[in-house]
């Protein structure tokens, strides 16, 4: 099978991984000298790809990185099942030990091992929490126990983590893992996720548990200087020409953001020759709006009037001044308490962001959608 041209929908590999070399540099220093780290930006602009290349890098014999994704994680002991079983499998490598270590550490709880043909996915514990407290700090404990046991240092890095606060009680489970965590000597923690303003309400918030915990990590926008030899490059190894100007435009039109670079890219690749023409990039504009139209009518569907007029108002180039009169009256917005109130809403939603007090649509597809 040859390499894919380009990659979108999944995290990189280092073929088709370009810049972020100051990001990779201070996260790999972060995972060597036993820093926590918080990467935030929104959606798909790379952060699992960066996490994922920085793992390659830095995984030794004194250093293991161990990944998890807790998306789907409901409840404190779902998150701590899914940590668990990360730890576990990615810290042994054979079954034996995998059950061995099961036993050792988390002897208190009354554990089932599930084997499965599943050849990626072969064993599974699922942990029996009675004494909830206690054993919820048996399984956060682990990766420490293990990092003493080897001799080594562990790095746990999190996809997905605020999912935390939609837990009954996060505020106490977010108390828990910080007590917990901030004692660990052999264990530092990369803390990343999907939804930007959820991450900056845990780690940027001093009456929050997270405040200060570790480094931040801010993920800006790949300049055009790298788009331009990366796409280049991919085009003339493909025995097609794609001009600068080109370059530029496929980038304006989906902001930069890096999975749609990758997509859009793909889709005027498809319809090109040798030559690519404007034709070839309007056809991959219709396209990459045709195929996320089924999304954005879901993410949307449930939005009120007036939050979907705000939508459009930020789609049409206004990005603050919501609560003025002007605005309120060309969108239609109701009022000004009302406005701030369907902006709060926005960005809990995750559909907006605040980037330099400006307000920018999570997904710069949607805009275009929206305006079409």
């Amino acid at each position: 099978m040859t390499d894919q041209v380009f990659v979108f929908g999944k995290p990189v590999d280092d073929n088709a991984f370009t810049d972020r070399e100051k990001e990779s540099a201070r996260l790999a220093a972060n995972f060597v000298g036993g820093i926590n780290s918080f990467i935030i930006s929104p959606r798909r602009w790379g952060k699992t790809s960066l996490v994922k290349k920085v793992i390659r890098e830095t995984d030794s014999e004194k250093i293991l990185c161990v990944f998890a994704d807790v998306f789907m994680a409901k409840t404190p002991e779902e998150f701590c099942e899914i940590l668990g079983n990360a730890v576990l499998k990615q810290s042994t490598t054979a079954i034996n030990e995998f059950i061995d270590n099961a036993k050792r550490f988390l002897g208190r709880i009354n554990l089932g091992v599930n084997l499965s043909p599943d050849p990626l996915n072969p064993i599974k514990v699922q942990f029996g929490l009675n004494d909830e407290q206690q054993t919820i700090e048996d399984i956060l404990n682990l990766p420490e126990k293990i990092a003493e046991k080897k001799d080594m240092h562990i790095v746990v890095c999190i996809d997905e983590f605020q999912q935390i606060t939609e837990f009954a009680g996060s505020l106490s489970f977010q108390k828990q893992l910080r007590t917990v965590w901030q004692h660990q000597k052999r264990v530092s923690y990369c803390l990343f996720g999907s939804k930007k303003h959820m991450m900056e309400g845990l780690f940027d918030d001093p009456s929050k548990p997270f405040y200060k915990f570790g480094d931040i990590i801010y993920l800006k926008r790949i300049s055009l200087s790298y788009w331009e030899e990366y796409i280049s490059g991919k085009f003339k190894g493909a025995g097609k020409s794609i001009s600068s100007r080109q370059i530029e435009r496929i980038c304006q039109v989906v902001d930069y953001h890096s999975s749609y670079v990758q997509q859009l890219c793909w889709y005027v690749y498809l319809f090109s020759d040798d030559v690519v023409t404007e034709e070839n990039i309007d056809a991959g504009i219709e396209e990459l709006i045709d195929q996320n139209t089924a999304l954005f009518e879901s993410r949307t569907e449930n939005l009120t009037p007036v939050q979907m007029r705000f939508l459009k108002a930020v789609a049409n180039g206004i990005h603050n001044g919501f609560s003025s009169a002007e605005v309120i009256s060309k969108y239609k917005l109701g009022s000004s308490a009302a406005s701030v109130a369907t902006k709060k809403a926005l960005l809990e939603k995750g559909l907006i962001y605040s980037e330099e007090e400006k307000y920018l649509l999570s997904d710069p597809v949607m805009g275009l959608w929206l305006n079409r």
